[in-house]
């Protein structure tokens, strides 16, 4: 095979990889993805081959890279060097996965390497989730994200039965065209038939439990505000933010009743506040507070940046901020605040913070690292984070599982949302920082995710779009168009019951994490000494 050859091998993985987050609806690609990355494999570490496990490496990185890029090329709308570095550094991560295998193959066999490949790839989407740079964007699973009605068990395993599922497909698709070159219609029909049978009895499973599945319990009214102010030249720079209130205040009366439990608006939708003072004082809430005295059974969620001032006592974290005039030291969290008539505000903050937004990787260590972080929207300098996922209560008594902007991507934060009770999740983001790029949708889709994983209604407010509501099958209800001022209502059924998955988290990662954990120990290790 010629290396002109191996290069078109690597590229078709990459494409075919990053299909679902081009084209949506495409998850079906990902069941050949890494067959011809495993085809370009078997001939670089056939035997006596020099530096097999190095063009091993080097064109699996070429694969993934063009993945990565094809998929998030979108973050460089707010920087090309934080692209470069993100698509590069997972690209890498996923090569070293991939280098894992071809080691364990070359010194175990083949099948040993492609049963490693699985729980390699499944123990590096595990720390990806739980890492110190978490970037789960690209998990295999969440490439059915607009394929709902065929990942419905993943009520049962979350994302991850999604990614073992790819991932099992593909290496039983590469054994039988490897061990079936000569396609020979007698020796091809039994692996033709496996493979048949790993597709469809999972999507078989899936249309059932779609098909009959069914939402009860109490309804819930609901009103969703997507405001649609720029974040490059409104948000932070060209609007006052009595103005951006007052937008909000108008969309939000345009579709308020006397009947509507909630009214959701999105990430740091309202002005800073501090949480120590009496917030329902500040001067741009006054008109939220008329509309909530108008429609006392309404619960009003809204994203903001908040501050709390810490005592002269108080240990000062590093990314505890001094005032300007120097009498003080405060933090800040990205937050949902919940107001409704009792005038006892409500806060949640955000607990998974943006490497390199909101928060800088070993800054405790690195003082200078807040200083060169990017600035999106005056949060330059970094955020403290939540201890813990903290839900809100409605004015009617429900628990709203508050999830702000990334923390969506994370099923396991969702999951500890619900099993602390939450009836149904609300996600507020602002991603009009990717200029209506397909990033847009592609998280859009997780929430999507999160509904089957959890059996909760999504309610979700993005700034710009897209907003919506989604059922329990994860189903969209309602959609709105991107990049237009508007609010929507609708319904949606809250929920009490709990999932396998929920009641038992990552569990095929963890046990993946584990097994990998073994064979690298035994096949790195133990193995030179037995």
């Amino acid at each position: 095979m010629r290396k002109i050859h191996l290069y078109c091998l690597t590229l078709v993985s990459g494409i075919l990889l990053s299909f679902p987050w081009i084209v949506r609806g495409f998850g079906w690609t990902l069941f050949v993805a890494f067959v011809p990355l495993l085809f370009a494999d078997s001939f670089i570490l056939q035997p006596k081959r020099a530096q097999g496990l190095f063009h091993s490496f080097l064109f699996s990185f070429l694969a993934f890279l063009t993945w990565n890029v094809l998929s998030t090329w979108w973050i460089a709308y707010v920087s090309v060097p934080g692209m470069l570095f993100v698509t590069s550094l997972n690209a890498l991560l996923m090569a070293i996965v991939w280098w894992g295998k071809s080691k364990v193959q070359l010194k175990m066999g083949e099948a040993s390497g492609l049963f490693s490949l699985v729980i390699f790839w499944l123990a590096y989407e595990f720390l990806n989730h739980h890492g110190l740079l978490p970037w789960p964007w690209l998990t295999l699973g969440n490439g059915f994200a607009n394929n709902v009605e065929i990942i419905q068990w993943y009520e049962y395993t979350g994302v991850w039965g999604g990614s073992l599922w790819v991932l099992i497909v593909n290496v039983i698709i590469f054994n039988a065209f490897k061990k079936n070159q000569e396609f020979l219609v007698l020796r091809f029909y039994k692996p033709i038939g496996n493979i048949i049978i790993v597709i469809l009895l999972p999507v078989i499973l899936s249309l059932y439990l779609y098909f009959n599945y069914s939402e009860n319990g109490l309804i819930q009214k609901v009103v969703v505000v997507q405001p649609n102010i720029d974040p490059y030249t409104e948000k932070f720079t060209g609007m006052s933010e009595k103005e951006q209130v007052d937008r909000l205040v108008a969309l939000t009366e345009g579709k308020i009743t006397d009947s509507t439990d909630l009214v959701l608006m999105p990430e740091t939708a309202l002005p800073p506040v501090w949480e120590d003072s009496n917030q329902l004082n500040d001067s741009s809430l006054k008109s939220l507070e008329q509309i909530i005295n108008r429609f006392p059974h309404v619960s009003m969620v809204a994203g903001a940046i908040s501050h709390i001032k810490l005592g002269d006592s108080e240990a000062k974290s590093a990314t505890a901020l001094q005032s300007a005039s120097g009498e003080y030291y405060f933090v800040r969290f990205n937050s949902a605040i919940l107001l409704d008539t009792s005038h006892r505000v409500q806060f949640s903050h955000k607990n998974i913070l943006v490497a390199g937004v909101e928060k800088a990787p070993l800054s405790e260590y690195f003082s200078f690292l807040p200083n060169v972080m990017l600035d999106l929207g005056g949060i330059k300098g970094g955020l403290s984070a939540g201890d813990e996922p903290i839900n809100l209560i409605s004015k009617s008594g429900q628990k709203i599982g508050p999830v702000i902007c990334f923390e969506s991507v994370f099923g396991n934060h969702v999951r500890q949302l619900v099993e602390n009770g939450a009836q149904y999740i609300a996600v507020l983001t602002n991603d009009g920082w990717w200029k209506g790029a397909s990033g847009i949708w592609q998280h859009f889709g997780y929430s999507r995710i999160r509904a089957i994983e959890t059996r909760r209604s999504v309610v979700r407010s993005a700034n710009t779009g897209i907003s919506g509501i989604i059922d329990q099958r994860g189903d969209i209800q309602v959609l709105t168009t991107k990049n237009i001022a508007v609010a929507i209502s609708s319904e949606l059924h809250i929920n009490n019951s709990s999932t396998f998955y929920v009641r038992n988290g990552d569990y095929i990662g963890l046990i993946s994490l584990l097994l990998a954990g073994l064979v690298g120990i035994y096949s790195f290790v133990l193995r030179k000494v037995l």
